[in-house]
């Protein structure tokens, strides 16, 4: 039987650009979708130990031996001594070994041909920044976030979609949700089509808003009280088969527009102009960017 391995996310950026904070949050979000999450960081600073001086686990090390396990009512440290420094591969692979879905990586740019292939989100604290660390990063790289968010310049060309994390942060979840589970939003498809009496464009925009919703508003945490869509009746259908307890009112004036409320939170989506986005099929639908469905996504606390 082949190992499982967890989906490997490496996030990459100069100090200070957002890493650590993204990762926080992208941890949390995960964990409370019931992904099981690990972390690894890398730390370059020379002479480090994650042992601390004088302790008995260090006193063991300092004697001699190569591995040193903690154990104790919560937690399971295994400290393992090297002669150099840990190649990415033997991180991965102890990564592998454990029961995980996802892991995210921090540091670890420097790793080469390990992280060639691995998806990256990238953080940038500027324009300067960013143009700096795209230069080094390899593809793919699944968005950019970080303090140049922020900022005043408008930013073309880039390799990824850019995402507020004050404003639009569950639209990073929402990625790496569908890297996690592929086939998720197609079986969400599949069982509104049985209430609609078949797929059409509308259903699958529908899906793909009450996917955004859903990485809100968690069907086993705060679910929606209200949703209001001021569109066609095929996107209040699917909405319908996400939140079936949640009552969903379509407005008589058109304004393109869904918004859904619970006690602590509003999400607002606002559909992009038809004569935008000129699709070819569901599956085109499915696939697109967030942004290129939606004009604007915000989500407001109570």
């Amino acid at each position: 039987m082949s190992k499982k391995k967890p989906l490997m996310i490496a996030f990459v950026g100069t100090s200070g650009s957002g890493k650590t904070g993204t990762m926080e949050y992208l941890t949390k979000q995960l964990t409370e979708l019931g992904f099981k999450v690990g972390v690894a960081k890398h730390i370059h600073e020379e002479g480090f130990t994650i042992d601390t001086v004088g302790k008995d686990t260090w006193r063991h090390a300092h004697a001699g031996a190569r591995v040193v396990i903690g154990a104790s009512p919560n937690e399971l440290a295994v400290i393992k001594k090297t002669s150099s420094e840990s190649k990415f591969e033997e991180i991965a692979e102890t990564l592998r070994n454990q029961d995980l879905d996802v892991a995210l990586l921090e540091g670890f740019s420097a790793a080469g041909d390990g992280i060639a292939n691995i998806p990256k989100v990238v953080t940038a604290s500027d324009a300067n920044g960013l143009k700096y660390t795209l230069r080094r990063t390899a593809p793919p790289i699944l968005a950019i976030t970080g303090l140049i968010t922020r900022a005043q310049e408008k930013i073309g060309n880039l390799p990824a979609p850019l995402i507020d994390m004050k404003r639009e942060s569950f639209l990073l979840t929402s990625l790496v949700r569908r890297c996690l589970r592929p086939d998720e939003m197609k079986e969400m498809l599949a069982k509104a089509a049985k209430k609609h009496g078949g797929t059409c464009i509308g259903l699958a925009v529908g899906i793909r808003a009450a996917y955004i919703a859903s990485n809100v508003f968690q069907q086993d945490g705060s679910m929606p009280t209200k949703i209001t869509c001021g569109t066609k009746h095929c996107i209040a259908e699917a909405f319908r088969t996400i939140y079936p307890r949640t009552p969903v009112r379509v407005e008589e004036v058109r304004n393109d527009r869904v918004l859904i409320e619970s006690r602590e939170a509003k999400l607002a989506l606002q559909l992009a102009p038809k004569e935008k986005n000129k699709f070819s099929g569901i599956g085109q639908v499915l696939r697109v960017p967030d942004k290129v469905l939606f004009d604007s996504v915000n989500l407001t606390s109570r």
